[in-house]
């Protein structure tokens, strides 16, 4: 019987390693080295950031397997805290409770979330601020009503999960202390966004920067007459934007495998791969 528990926790400690990853002593030249699986996890908006970065450091590191999973920005802070990911990534700010609860949040980008409309349909390309507000207060519902076309406006909006529908909500409806309508449908993803936008027609939506361009059938508007543009976002004057941050429980243990990997997006190499997936760059 001895033999048998003695075993078992030898098989438990061995799966343990292989699901958490592990750091090795280092090599010769004294930089560590990893290997293992790890699960990161959080918002659809910074997913490519992570993807992209984690494959490159897999070149460096080809016994590192990084997964990452999607479900949103809340997914993303109570993931680290609750165990679920090593590193988890939301799109909007901490809350005092999330702080208080142990989440730190380091910012890898900025972005900003412009408003989007079906390109076939809507022939305006300028929406001014307080109009945004009031279609997605519900307030206006058809396009004739801010010099648009005689139709019924289709508001998507983004799933309560969502990080970029927090960023949204508090750069719009919530400055007037008004409240999202409950008649939008709900999207879940920004890929989803612009491809429901572009698809249908008399749509409004709104998404990341880095999801522009990528549905022929979507267009961005002018917010106030300002352009969503890295220089707007970085001058101040484009009204909805937001930083891009990565969640660990407390700082990353010193010399571990996410101190490593926050480092290696924050380094020169990491930037320029935040800047190619059409984010802006924190340096």
């Amino acid at each position: 019987m001895k033999k048998i528990i003695a075993v078992l926790m030898i098989l438990f400690v061995a799966g343990f390693a292989f699901a958490a990853g592990q750091q090795d002593a280092g090599s010769a030249s004294g930089e560590a080295s990893f290997s293992g699986n790890y699960a990161f996890g959080g918002s659809t908006t910074v997913e490519p950031i992570i993807r992209a970065a984690a494959e490159a450091f897999a070149e460096m590191y080809p016994s590192v397997k990084i997964s990452y999973d999607a479900p949103g920005s809340s997914a993303g802070v109570k993931g680290p805290l609750e165990g679920t990911y090593s590193i988890g990534a939301a799109s909007r700010s901490l809350k005092p409770e999330e702080v208080e609860a142990g989440a730190l949040a380091t910012a890898i980008a900025k972005d900003g979330v412009a408003v989007v409309v079906n390109k076939g349909s809507v022939p305006m390309d300028d929406i001014k601020l307080e109009d945004v507000i009031a279609i997605y207060a519900g307030e206006i519902t058809n396009w004739s009503q801010i010099g648009g076309p005689d139709a019924e406006i289709v508001v998507f909006n983004r799933d309560e999960a969502s990080g970029t529908r927090s960023c949204f909500n508090d750069a719009t409806v919530k400055t007037q202390k008004k409240s999202f309508t409950e008649t939008a449908a709900i999207v879940t993803s920004n890929g989803d966004m612009v491809a429901k936008v572009g698809s249908t027609p008399y749509a409004i939506g709104y998404c990341g920067f880095g999801y522009l361009g990528k549905d022929a059938g979507t267009k961005s508007v002018t917010v106030s007459m300002v352009e969503p543009t890295v220089a707007n976002v970085l001058n101040g004057s484009f009204p909805i934007q937001r930083d891009l941050i990565l969640i660990t429980k407390g700082p990353a243990p010193a010399g571990s495998l996410e101190e490593a990997f926050i480092n290696y997006i924050l380094s020169d190499e990491g930037q320029e791969i935040v800047e190619e997936e059409k984010f802006i760059p924190m340096n």
